[in-house]
């Protein structure tokens, strides 16, 4: 089968489209997926980078995990899709003609989706969905900062909000030059407010935008450089969730304020494969309804890896980067 791959890790001259072995036949419980369309993930870049502590662990390294495609073998315990099946999964080593997936993680592409659209749920969207309807229970009329509007977790989280019945203020980095007007974006898919993550006066302007009330949730996958401000902008008894912490993960925690203003501070946590399942099925719901609709960034070809991965570090896209085959 063609995939793309890298051997060793460094800039993006390592990668390469080329020739290499099928998968294997899938074991009892997977499925074998004849890709139409992956997604690219943040962590596809500390693989080829070698950062963030990501090691090349079976040469060659092919990227990749969210997938959508048809059904081509089936394990002989698989009961939930058939071969021929169209399909969304959240796999391994996507970027390529075909791939397997466990079937707990395998369902069935909700009718008005696309193949390009489904590849860019499982790993964004239920990151979102688990940290904003499972975790802190986003509740109607209730006010959501969500940070990173532009990366696939944001503008999931958006919609959900959104769709949830809750007002939403929304932060992207807004920087000169970009040919992306992310504030409008995020304004188009549901937020009420879009502020740029990178003004000295973030907390203020959020505090302003909700009449000096704050918000009642954060959801934050930044980290570091947002934590001071998003953290001010919660009201008693606010709850602030992250879904990873990808420009820094130390901080400063006043928990005097923690205790007199009854906040509430969780991750989503590793969920099981049957937890991930209830989460995708919840989501898939909002997607099938038209509530939640993908939002895509930009759409490559296989042989354009390098050119995905490129656009990706550029920081100059609003929702998910998907490869096709």
């Amino acid at each position: 089968m063609r995939a793309a791959y890298h051997t060793s890790t460094g800039g993006l001259d390592v990668l390469h489209l080329g020739e290499v072995d099928d998968p294997p036949a899938p074991n009892a419980t997977e499925v074998l997926i004849r890709v139409r369309a992956s997604s690219l993930d943040r962590v596809d870049l500390y693989f080829r980078e070698g950062s963030h502590g990501m090691v090349i662990r079976q040469a060659p390294h092919i990227g990749g995990r969210d997938v959508a495609g048809d059904v081509i073998a089936i394990g002989h315990e698989v009961t939930s899709v058939h071969i021929g099946d169209a399909v969304v999964a959240s796999g391994s080593r996507t970027h390529a003609e075909l791939a397997i997936a466990p079937q707990a993680l395998t369902l069935a592409l909700p009718a008005n989706c696309s193949y390009e659209q489904a590849a860019a749920i499982p790993t964004a969207g239920r990151s979102a969905y688990q940290a904003l309807v499972e975790r802190v229970h986003i509740a109607e009329g209730e006010t959501v900062l969500v940070t990173a509007s532009g990366s696939g977790v944001g503008s999931f989280g958006v919609q959900i909000a959104r769709a949830s019945g809750c007002t939403v203020i929304a932060t992207a980095s807004v920087r000169a030059g970009a040919s992306v007007d992310k504030l409008a974006r995020a304004r188009a898919i549901g937020a009420s407010v879009a502020l740029d993550s990178r003004r000295a006066d973030l907390a203020d302007a959020v505090l302003d935008a909700t009449g000096g009330n704050g918000v009642d949730v954060v959801l934050d996958h930044v980290g570091t450089p947002l934590w001071g401000s998003v953290i001010r902008t919660l009201r008693p008894w606010g709850r602030y969730v992250t879904t990873g912490v990808t420009a820094g993960h130390r901080v400063d925690l006043h928990l005097g304020q923690v205790f007199v203003k009854g906040l509430t501070i969780t991750g989503v946590g590793r969920p099981t494969d049957a937890q991930i399942r209830r989460t995708l099925e919840g989501l898939l719901s909002l997607v099938a309804s038209g509530d939640v609709e993908p939002t895509i960034a930009a759409t490559f070809r296989l042989g354009e890896i390098a050119d995905a991965h490129a656009l990706m570090m550029s920081d100059d896209f609003f929702g998910k980067i998907v490869l096709t085959v």
